[in-house]
């Protein structure tokens, strides 16, 4: 009877159970019939949910008949139904603003995606989030095809190396034109990148040539944050983070080092004392631990008439080798308000300061290169000398230990930016816009160098030195345009026309001083000043003034929304070059083709979409460019006399690049897929190129006499690998391929060999017709003669000679700095609250001439050297890759393929790990939501190179001619390497 009454009452509940539920089934399709798998099916409000079969079907138990289905999925737009006894829903998804109608921002406008006829990539504030940004064009690494970054040091707050689509100029600009809010400006290290919402990159000629006159590097136009209507918020972020070198050079120990020594000047130089004495890692001593710190809150919201954003931030960098140091205050506020039916205001405002002490690198132990001194520096030198106040030095050499460029000399920065712009929008009449822009940027700057007058070589020799310059720089722009546009039926018409005004003045002035007192070199710099005894009178100064006047205009049309056409025209003024040969017109024309809107594609539902593009268009390149290189100059000597300080030809003008592209946008696999691939051939005439005067007072004379070659291939792929109910992955992969070549120097010159000066070495690039920029020149080394231990070179006749029977006709080409290919993958799985991005960067095919090898193997005199030398030549019949010992003697130091290596790299750049916390914790605090991660950067670098670090560009920093920051690429002279950082941070959202 009991197991009668526990069946019963088993059956009774079941019954209760079952009551009420309904059993849901149907597809999901798109707007073509096509099934899509992986569509989340959810119940709002709980857990419960499903997810798409291959086919589009699914099935679902609800409990309720009063729940409410969501159907999502990316790329289309989100639906929701109510149940209400039904049991079969199908459903249509359409695509979501955030495919087919995402907003582009281009010139002077926007524009849709899917009706975009140029090359134009986006880069979101979700692809650099978690991410230590410092410089804002770092966030662009590896993230858009046909953009190579490359930091030029890994100072803290060392600039960047930007090129899109390769470089086109010699002794002018290569970095692109960015504009911020619609202010055109070549510099962006004083934004704040998490005030940045997203970068457009105008590659081709057709996207970027309503910049005209500076748009023949590129363009990359910046959009900050807004606020949106709705309730206000407050964005919380914070991340601390330690930073340290990815690896050490293994160099000789004291007692290697003794034998080594003695072995260079045949006598007991190193005795066992000194080695007993001090047996010092100088690579443990210069590299310490750095860390990072950073700071962000923002508050945003609004109504319909008004919105606001606000940003406070701070970001503190301390070096890994002091004193290199870098901070920055940023402070930032957006407002927009619809003041009537017809009129809106608008303003973006930044102030920022930047603060920087910074640290010699890429230079020689002499000149205090703290890098190669602590490569160089011999174990057995003491950190101070007996008295504990003067730096130890080698004994051989002079040269102080590498204390002396970290506590002997400073150089102090601090920049100061304001830059704002005021716009009015007014609606004319339906379909006609006046826009009107007023911007302002300012800049302030101060520099304090200081040299100790007893702790380094160089203060020694000039008894200390002071060094002061302070410039400021007033930028105003003014811009106007008018658009207009209307829909007829099937045809969509737009068209811009517009005026722009922009000028600059700057100025600076400098103070220097020398002889010291030193027993005042520690007050303040001031003080120092004022006792110094040996001033530079007068104190410099300079001023510099310069001027762009443009009119533009773009017409754009399409039909159906299948057949595209676009074309602008820009005619610019500049002052830069001489009267009557300052203004110059820059066309494009582009067009496309929607070709999966054609009725013969309806029937291959494997394709989502597919756009066929291809344009043409001219840039120009002012960049770089001095505000008055086009006037002849003289100078005054000291008895009064005038000689030729520069000639230039009247007829300077602008570089114009003409670029001819061709592309294509697809998706497949109801967009599980999507694809774009760019091809493109960028010829620039008109190139600038300094031409040597052979015996006369001017060395060289700026002309338009070369020419460039740039042809490309980019490819960008996004894949949708996994999509379930609690688990995602997805995939973005880009790859670029340029060709870079000068087609011609002029002038009759088929080469110019006075690039990449290694110091005592020689040159090692070479500007020749027929190859690229940073191509290596030099000897080829012919290995080691076993009977002399001399290292040998190849003549141009095939023989085999050491140095003394070498002559420069023995030269020859021995590598190329270019990637032969560059790309960047990004992998970003979701498991429930977890996200995993895993971002990986690289280049191929590219050579890095080892400068510090050229150091560290030389064998000639008391520097330290690597622990490859333990292998080398020694006797009569070794046979070893490693020559012999010759104390003063340069034959193991000559530029040569022997130092040439294969600077390929795989860098895992980023792995960041998040955590959202639960909302249900969240919302009992009053927090919207919350979320913590840790990320770690360059913690694993693949790669062949012997070096600190790959990714390197001696000369690509400040204080280096714009020509070879051009021409000499991918030369390592003991650069400040990348660092490895750790980091844990946290975003909150109130």
């Amino acid at each position: 009877m009991k197991q009668r009454f526990v069946l019963l009452t088993a059956f009774m509940m079941f019954c209760l159970v079952s009551f009420g539920q309904t059993t849901i089934k149907g597809v999901v399709k798109d707007s073509s019939g096509n099934g899509i798998s992986g569509v989340s099916v959810q119940v709002k409000g709980t857990q419960q949910g499903t997810v798409t079969n291959s086919d589009g079907t699914y099935s679902l138990v609800v409990k309720d008949n009063s729940a409410v289905l969501e159907f999502s999925f990316i790329g289309y737009a989100n639906q929701s139904f109510a149940v209400k006894g039904r049991n079969d829903f199908s459903v249509v998804m359409t695509p979501s603003s955030g495919e087919m109608e995402t907003v582009v921002v281009i010139g002077y406008g926007t524009q849709k995606k899917k009706d975009l006829t140029g090359s134009v990539a986006v880069v979101s504030a979700a692809d650099f989030a978690n991410r230590p940004v410092v410089n804002a064009a770092e966030a662009l690494q590896g993230k858009a095809a046909g953009v190579q970054v490359t930091s030029v040091s890994g100072k803290p707050g060392a600039g960047l190396s930007i090129r899109v689509r390769g470089s086109s100029s010699i002794s002018a600009g290569n970095d692109p034109l960015y504009v911020v809010d619609g202010i055109p400006m070549t510099d962006i290290s004083a934004f704040n990148v998490n005030d940045i919402e997203s970068y457009f990159i105008l590659k081709d000629a057709a996207s970027a040539a309503i910049y005209g006159t500076r748009a023949a590097n590129g363009v990359i136009v910046i959009t900050t944050k807004k606020g949106k209507n709705g309730q206000s918020k407050v964005d919380l972020s914070t991340y601390y983070g330690t930073s340290s070198t990815t690896h050490k050079l293994k160099m000789l120990n004291a007692k290697q080092y003794q034998e080594y020594a003695n072995e260079v000047y045949g006598s007991n130089l190193i005795t066992d004392d000194m080695v007993a004495a001090n047996n010092i890692n100088w690579q443990d001593e210069v590299f310490k631990t750095g860390n990072q710190k950073n700071y962000q809150v923002a508050v945003s919201g609004g109504n319909e008439k008004t919105q606001h954003y606000f940003s406070l931030g701070y970001m503190d960098q301390t070096g890994m080798i002091k004193p290199a140091t870098f901070n920055r205050m940023t402070a930032r506020l957006n407002l927009n308000s619809k003041v009537s039916k017809w009129l809106s205001l608008n303003t973006s405002t930044l102030v920022s300061r930047n603060s920087s002490n910074d640290v010699t690198d890429n230079t020689g132990v002499a000149r205090g290169g703290v890098v190669l001194s602590a490569l160089a520096t011999p174990p057995t030198v003491p950190r101070y000398k007996s008295n504990g106040i003067y730096i130890g030095q080698n004994p051989q050499t002079g040269w102080e230990n590498p204390l002396g460029a970290i506590e002997g000399r400073y150089s102090k920065s601090a920049n100061d930016r304001f830059v704002s712009n005021l716009g009015a929008d007014i609606n004319i009449v339906k379909g006609l816009v006046f826009q009107s822009r007023f911007g302002i940027d300012y800049k302030v700057n101060n520099n304090r160098t200081y040299v100790d007058p007893l702790a380094t070589d160089q203060g020694r020799r000039d008894t200390g030195s002071l060094g002061r310059t302070n410039s400021n720089e007033w930028v105003w722009l003014s811009e106007q345009t008018l658009t207009y546009t209307q829909r007829f039926g099937s045809h969509n018409f737009s068209a811009l026309a517009g005026w722009s005004a922009q000028e600059s003045h700057w100025e600076q002035t400098g103070i220097s001083a020398s002889r010291l007192d030193t027993l005042h070199r520690y007050e303040d710099w001031d003080l120092m000043y004022q006792r110094a005894s040996l001033r530079t009178t007068p104190a410099t100064r300079g001023v510099d003034n310069w001027g762009l006047m443009s009119y533009f205009g773009r017409i754009t049309y399409d039909f159906a929304g299948k057949y595209l056409f676009q074309a602008n025209m820009r005619v610019d003024k500049s002052s830069k070059f001489a009267p009557g040969n300052r203004t110059a017109a820059f066309p494009s024309f582009s067009a496309g083709w929607r070709i999966s809107q054609e009725d013969f594609m309806k029937n291959i539902p494997v394709i989502s979409d597919l756009k066929l593009r291809a344009g043409w268009g001219k840039n120009g390149n002012q960049e770089g460019l001095g505000s008055y290189e086009y006037l002849s100059l003289n100078n005054f000597t000291n008895t009064g006399g005038v000689v030729p300080g520069t000639i230039a030809p009247a007829s300077l003008t602008w570089e114009t690049s003409t670029q001819t592209n061709v592309g294509i946008d697809a998706s497949f696999l109801n967009k599980r897929i999507t694809l774009t691939a760019d091809f493109y051939v960028k010829n620039t005439k008109d190139v600038l190129v300094r031409i040597p005067l052979s015996g006369q007072i001017v060395s060289s004379v700026l002309a338009n006499s070369g020419s460039m070659r740039n042809i490309g291939q980019e490819f960008l792929i996004s894949t949708r690998n996994i999509i379930r109910k609690n688990f995602s992955w997805s995939t973005d992969f880009n790859m670029s391929f340029n060709q870079n070549k000068v087609t011609s120097i002029g002038f009759g010159l088929g080469r110019l060999t006075s690039f990449g000066a290694i110091y005592e070495k020689g040159n090692s690039i070479i500007l020749a017709e027929g190859r690229g920029l940073g191509q290596f020149y030099g000897y080829e080394a012919a290995g080691v003669d076993a009977a002399t231990g001399k290292q040998l070179y190849f003549t141009r006749k095939g023989d085999k000679v050491d140095y003394t029977g070498l002559v420069p006709e023995d030269r020859k080409y021995i590598g190329n700095a270019q990637p032969t290919f560059i790309y960047g993958m990004t992998n970003t799985v979701t498991y429930k609250n977890f996200d995993l991005s895993v971002f990986i960067q690289g280049s191929q095919g590219n050579k890095i001439y080892n400068g510090v090898r050229s150091e560290t193997e030389s064998m000639k005199d008391s520097r330290n050297q690597s622990v490859d030398v333990l292998r080398r030549w020694r006797k009569p019949g070794d046979v070893t890759d490693m020559p012999g010992v010759e104390r003063a003697s340069d034959n193991n130091t000559v530029v040569s393929s022997r130092f040439v290596e294969n600077g390929s790299y795989l860098r895992f750049k980023t792995i960041t790990l998040s955590y959202r916390l639960e909302q249900k914790w969240m919302d009992k605090v009053g927090i919207k939501g919350a979320s913590v991660y840790v990320s770690g950067q360059n913690l694993i670098t693949i790669t062949s190179y012997k070096g600190f670090d790959p990714e390197v560009s001696s000369y690509g920093g400040g204080g280096n001619s714009q020509d070879n920051k051009n021409v000499s690429l991918g030369i390592d002279y003991g650069a400040y390497p990348q660092a490895k950082i750790f980091l844990v941070g946290l975003n909150v959202n109130l």
